[in-house]
């Protein structure tokens, strides 16, 4: 009788020789044996998995399988193998097996596996698999100690069949360490990050792409003062302002696996009615093909910030449309901002042209500097600023007068951080000044007497003239005191006083002129002009005094008008026509040879300027010598060549035809100025020969002579 193994080799000899595969019957015939038998160890191939079959219709055709054998393959696995054969007898170990449990192959195969090492058998339990009905494999997780280490071994256990059809079990031993203690890491982490999203105070959740809630950390859920389970019956989108959905909605479509991650900022409405905003990281959370499952977002509260940003614009554009120049400087005084005040002041179109200059670019001739101010420690926070005045020059070269404050800007920490310069165009101011300096100066050294009063009658302001003016008053008794009080040393304008306040109140000025005795025992003559000073509301604000001592000037009109007089008397003795004119121009004396000579009487012509009406009477035109003083001496010889000039008097000779009844005159003109005894012209005389009768005997001498 064939054995069992003999007849296993001939049907894998038989396949050999047909790879392409045979079916039962054909088998069974070129063996010569019956096919039932052929049946059974096609079988036993089959399960040792020597022999494959395929079904092809109705027939199955078995062939030689293409596996490479176990014992080829211990070699190279990762896994320990331990292969025991049913009674108990280790049959195959690879060196894997042997470093995980330090075991030495060669020791352990043929025996018994309960030869093996309790700790083994204590986790492996051979005995249980062997005893198990099922032929299906068996997966366990096992855990191996040995001195002070842990290891974590999975393991399968596969009841198996040899060639030679004897069955047996394969042990496939995995060292999954490694794996086991990260997910025990990992479940440990992930306790910790349940227990942070808990616990922080950013807005964790998850939602769908309507909003739908399916996640919320306690954060969310005590800023919406609701529980979990009532968060996942409410959409995000319920606590949105509609444009706030649309960021989101907007983002979401937006979402890709290379960028599955997009941002926004919106306000959350609270059920108190109140909002507050929110930085939103919304992340798309995908399956393991791509698939988008929801989105997660955490939100952080940027209420501050909106707040501080906002304030921030609202400071900035107080800044920027402030009628003050402003700049910001760095620590080092460069320019890092300016506002539209500061390019109008300087002349610049773009805050480009300026930034990164010095503070000093603008100044003219100081040696004032940004590190000299801080060396000084000039800026100090408890300090309001440093404020210098400086002339500055713009960008067309002009000049300008500035005020300027720099103050320090700090931190939190009182640290500087920068500065801020405030300028301030006191051009006008400075101009001001100076000219009230220069008013004030001038009136302070005015020879007229000058008085400001209050419209309470108080005296606030009295320059020097008007003191030495009024000297009767006491020394320093005029500032702070009634006018009335000043003015009653002198008895003539204490009596005028109800009719200067008339003339004050229905005029608004009043002049005035008064004599009295000096002390010395002098004649004291002295005017008064009081005006009241209203602004543009027409309200009072004060009444100007201004006095003059003419005493010297009255006693000259007096002298003046005396020599006038005598002058008036010489003149009209004098045979020859002859007129005399004040230095204003005015006729003040014209003799009876004149009236006769002109036609013009002396009543018509003393007190007016009709003596230059000589030159529309007569043709051609009486020469009038008095106008020519003012004339300087190029003007005189290109204007005037017939006129001669002789020390002060100007002379000349001309023929009028319209005098003595049209027969025409010679006449001879002579002009010159008078003086006062200071030697101060006051006006000029001019007369007038008839040369006819010394002419026509020149004449006739000359015909004489000639013939």
């Amino acid at each position: 009788m064939v054995e069992d193994g003999e007849f296993l080799n001939r049907i894998r000899g038989l396949l050999k020789i047909y790879p392409r595969g045979l079916t039962i019957s054909e088998i069974s015939q070129r063996l010569k044996c019956n096919r039932n038998s052929v049946a059974k160890y096609l079988e036993i191939l089959q399960i040792s998995g020597t022999v494959e079959m395929q079904q092809m219709g109705a027939a199955k055709v078995f062939y030689l399988s293409q596996r490479v054998p176990i014992s080829s393959l211990l070699g190279f696995t990762k896994e320990g193998i331990l292969v025991i054969s049913s009674d108990g007898r280790i049959i195959q170990v690879n060196d894997r097996f042997c470093r995980m449990f330090d075991q030495d192959a060669q020791a352990i195969t043929g025996i018994s596996y309960l030869m093996l090492p309790a700790e083994i058998l204590k986790v492996f339990r051979f005995e249980t698999y062997f005893q198990s009905d099922t032929d299906s494999e068996h997966t366990a997780v096992v855990t191996f100690h040995k001195y002070d280490w842990r290891r974590f071994f999975k393991v399968k256990y596969i009841k198996t069949v040899f060639e030679d059809g004897r069955t047996g079990l394969t042990v496939i031993v995995e060292d999954v360490t490694l794996e086991t203690e990260m997910e025990e890491r990992l479940r440990i982490s992930e306790a910790r990050y349940r227990g942070i999203v808990e616990d922080q105070t950013e807005l964790i959740c998850r939602y769908s792409h309507d909003g739908a809630i399916s996640f919320a950390n306690g954060a969310f859920c005590r800023l919406f003062q609701m529980s979990l389970s009532e968060a996942l019956h409410h959409s995000l989108f319920e606590f949105l302002s509609p444009d706030a959905v649309r960021q989101i909605t907007t983002g979401m479509q937006a979402c890709s696996p290379l960028s599955p991650v997009f941002e926004s900022e919106f306000e959350f409405y609270l059920p108190s009615g109140q909002s507050r905003w929110y930085h939103w990281v919304s992340r798309m959370l995908t399956d393991d093909f791509g698939s988008i499952l929801e989105f997660q977002g955490v939100g952080r509260d940027i209420t501050d910030r909106k707040n501080a940003e906002r304030e921030l614009r609202i400071k900035s554009h107080a800044m920027d449309s402030s009628i003050v120049p402003i700049a910001l400087l760095s620590l080092e005084g460069t320019i890092t901002y300016v506002n539209k005040a500061f390019l109008d002041l300087w002349g610049y179109q773009t805050p480009e042209e300026v930034f990164g200059l010095p503070l000093e670019h603008f100044a003219k001739g100081t040696d004032i500097t940004i590190p000299a101010i801080l060396t000084n420690n000039d800026l100090s926070e408890n300090r309001s600023g440093y404020a210098f005045e400086v002339d500055g020059i713009r960008k067309d070269g002009s000049l300008i007068n500035l005020s300027v404050t720099i103050s320090g800007v700090y931190d939190t920490d009182s640290r500087p951080i920068c500065l801020i310069a405030y300028l301030y165009d006191v051009t006008h101011w400075v101009r001001m000044v100076r000219e009230l300096e220069i008013k004030d100066t001038a009136i302070d050294h005015s020879y007229e007497g000058m008085a400001i009063i209050t419209p309470d009658d108080i005296v606030m302001y009295a320059n020097p003239s008007f003191k030495r003016i009024f000297s009767r008053v006491p020394k320093g008794s005029f500032v702070g005191r009634s006018i009335e009080w000043c003015l009653s040393f002198y008895p003539q304008i204490t009596a005028a006083i109800p009719d200067i306040r008339a003339s004050l109140n229905e005029k608004g000025n009043y002049t005035w002129v008064f004599s009295d005795i000096h002390e010395n025992g002098l004649a004291l003559v002295i005017q008064m002009h009081l005006s009241r000073v209203f602004d543009r509301h027409g309200e009072h604000l004060c009444t100007l005094i201004s006095s003059l001592d003419i005493t010297s000037q009255r006693t000259m009109e007096e002298s003046l008008a005396l020599m006038v007089e005598q002058l008036e008397g010489t003149v009209d003795q004098i045979g020859d026509p002859t007129f005399i004119i004040s230095r204003d121009r005015m006729v003040v004396a014209w003799n009876e040879a004149m009236e006769i000579l002109t036609g013009l009487s002396k009543h018509e012509m003393i007190g007016s300027l009709k003596y230059r009406e000589l030159i529309r009477h007569t043709t051609p035109a009486l020469p009038i010598l008095v106008d020519l003083f003012d004339l300087s001496p190029k003007e005189l010889m290109q204007v005037f060549p017939q006129v001669s000039r002789v020390g002060n008097s100007f002379y000349t000779e001309a023929f009028v035809p319209s005098f003595h009844d049209g027969k025409g005159t010679y006449v001879w003109a002579k002009a010159s100025p008078i003086v006062d005894t200071s030697g101060k012209v006051i006006g000029y005389i001019q007369t007038i020969k008839d040369m006819t009768n010394w002419k026509r005997v020149v004449e006739s001498v000359v015909e004489k002579t000639s013939s």
